[in-house]
């Protein structure tokens, strides 16, 4: 019976979360001194796991956008949203991502370059890592 319990748990789980994928394998929400909040992020398939990545941009819209309009429109639970239901929230936001994004990042370490990166996928093994990695939902 308890499998039978748990089994229906799970389908409800992966229900709720179906066609959410991500492109990042991790994400981190912050605040430097004079710099102001941040979004860093990491996706070791295609850019270096031992470097700091920063968001600027996705699909051309700036994170700092990004970030005041998810908390305007979902409070407190902004990072949840951008974390494990990114598509969506992104969609609401007035930004379409299809299987792949494109992304402008700040590599902070080794020489504090922006790098651009077009057609990063957007999967669901990539939010699975964000989900495991994370609790900004629980």
């Amino acid at each position: 019976m308890k499998s039978i319990a748990l089994i229906i748990t799970s389908l409800l789980v992966l229900s709720a979360h179906a066609g959410e994928r991500s492109p990042f394998t991790n994400i981190e929400f912050g605040l430097f001194a004079g710099w102001g909040k941040f979004i860093k992020v990491q996706n070791p398939e295609r850019f270096n796991a031992d470097k700091s990545h920063f968001l600027i941009e996705v699909n051309g819209k700036g994170y700092k956008e990004i970030l005041k309009e998810a908390k305007d429109l979902h409070g407190k639970n902004y990072k949840c949203r951008l974390a494990e239901h990114f598509v969506e929230t992104m969609g609401e936001l007035g930004v379409k991502i299809d299987d792949t994004v494109n992304l402008k990042l700040y590599l902070f370490d080794g020489g504090h370059e922006v790098i651009t990166l077009n057609d990063v996928a957007v999967t669901e093994e990539n939010l699975e890592e964000i989900q495991f990695e994370t609790n900004y939902c629980k």
